[in-house]
């Protein structure tokens, strides 16, 4: 027998004399604690850690069910809603975006569906789709709007781009406008992204990518030193690389270590590279430095089962850059190996990949996207795969210059900060403000302590 829902209470959601969490409590298929982790909060505001009750399948509603965990930062009904993703894991701590600073908003953050544990198990790993995650998000947005009826902005940075850009395609009304910072939209073995490395910087920075190549080209001539070191580092620190064995490994970090710099790091920094002269020592300080050797083992915090979901995506759906590894020649041993397919999760089936999913995507953007803002840095790697305008209205694409992943609204230069900062208030409905009192520097808590060497923000506190 199944048992009858409890009536909804919709007076009381609406009702904005009510208390905020009585308000939530009487959402259907909502669980809600406040402040459980005693996280400093922002005056003015309150915290709630939630979790949602989900179909694993929303073409399926009576099947399957999970619990999605989401935050909200409450500070009034009246103010407008940022609606937040990382794309990944969804941190219990207090932490706010570059909009919800700018607008004194309130702010919903949702955790990516696979991610644990907003997880359905048994785990179908085929419903790890961006229409699936799409329709989460959309269920959320619909319970919440009841009580916060002012304007909705969407906002992430990097998969979270990725991800409200996607959940706008599916439901494009849901929010009044999206802000997607540092966000690709990728193809399968994208070779745009080696193309766009060769060359980063132009001719004043050959100088500096050079001192990285022959860093790079140093671990691997001393391979076999490396990876013994490797082994004992891992036998300390009580990590496994089953998955993919120190050798490979090793090739994985060396190649993404020109990559990460650039995404995560200034050019004036180059000189951190020890040249040939180096001991072991220091060439695996500098390696762990840039790449993070825990990031390449099988499990643990920012290992590749930490970040299982985001590789099953990008096997089957996102796509993945094409590894910049020609230059080093004889000295990969694994070619070709450094991607999506080989970090995807050991014993999962993979789908074939959908080449049309992303193509839907810019497809949308380019004809029938409206009030969209993104924010690229000129040196992020991930912006050789930068979103295309296109038609669409309203909208909006800025570049930092020689600026990496933590490109954000207020590190523009300042003609094009007042130009976006105006265009978020008025997406927002925000009159009487003239400009941001200062240049925020929103904390992506969620994503600290370790990071994967792909996709991740690195504007960490």
């Amino acid at each position: 027998m199944t048992r009858a829902a409890a009536p909804v209470n919709q007076a009381l959601i609406e009702d904005p004399t009510a208390d905020i969490l009585d308000r939530l409590r009487a959402i259907p298929g909502l669980t809600v604690q406040e402040n459980p982790n005693g996280s400093p909060v922002p005056n003015g505001h309150r915290f709630f850690v939630m979790e949602y009750d989900q179909p694993a399948d929303h073409s399926r509603p009576e099947c399957q069910r999970f619990k999605q965990r989401i935050t909200l930062l409450h500070t009034s009904d009246t103010a407008p809603m940022v609606l937040y993703a990382s794309g990944y894991y969804v941190s219990t701590r207090v932490s706010r975006s570059e909009l919800t600073l700018f607008l004194g908003a309130n702010q919903l953050s949702i955790e990516h569906r696979f991610f644990p544990p907003s997880r359905p198990e048994p785990a179908d790993w085929s419903l790890l789709t961006v229409k699936q995650s799409a329709a989460d998000f959309h269920r959320i947005v619909q319970a919440f709007k009841p009580i916060y009826s002012a304007r909705w902005l969407s906002t992430g940075a990097s998969k979270g781009g990725e991800t409200v850009v996607f959940f706008r395609r599916f439901y494009p009304q849901d929010v009044d406008a999206t802000v997607a910072y540092v966000a690709p939209l990728a193809h399968r073995d994208d070779a745009r992204f080696p193309a766009f490395q060769d060359t980063l910087g132009g001719p004043a920075l050959a100088e500096c990518r050079e001192r990285i190549h022959t860093f790079q080209r140093t671990v691997l001539e001393r391979r076999e030193e490396m990876v013994q070191l490797w082994r004992e580092f891992a036998q300390i620190n009580k990590l496994t690389y089953e998955q993919l064995g120190f050798e490979k490994a090793l090739e994985h970090a060396v190649i993404d270590t020109y990559f990460a710099f650039w995404q995560y790091d200034k050019p004036e920094n180059c000189d951190q590279f020890p040249g040939p002269e180096a001991t072991i020592d220091e060439l695996l300080t500098t390696l762990s430095q840039q790449v993070g050797l825990s990031s390449l083992a099988d499990t643990g915090i920012g290992s590749l089962s930490y970040y299982a979901p985001y590789f099953y995506q990008a096997a089957v759906e996102l796509g993945w850059p094409q590894s910049h590894e020609a230059f080093l020649g004889d000295l990969i041993h694994f070619p070709g190996t450094n991607n999506s397919l080989v970090h995807a999760p050991p014993g999962v089936p993979l789908a074939p990949f959908r080449d049309e999913a992303m193509q839907d995507i810019q497809d949308w953007v380019s004809t029938q996207g409206e009030r969209l803002m993104f924010i690229y840095g000129e040196f992020d790697p991930w912006t050789a795969a930068a979103y295309s305008l296109g038609g669409a209205r309203d909208s909006y694409l800025y570049m930092v210059p020689g600026g990496n992943h933590s490109s954000n609204i207020s590190r523009l230069p300042d003609e094009q900060y007042s130009e976006a900062f105006s265009t978020v208030l008025r997406w927002a409905g925000v009159t009487g403000m003239k400009r941001a009192p200062i240049r925020v520097e929103p904390r992506f808590e969620e994503f600290a302590p370790h990071l994967p060497p792909r996709l991740r923000p690195r504007d960490v506190r």
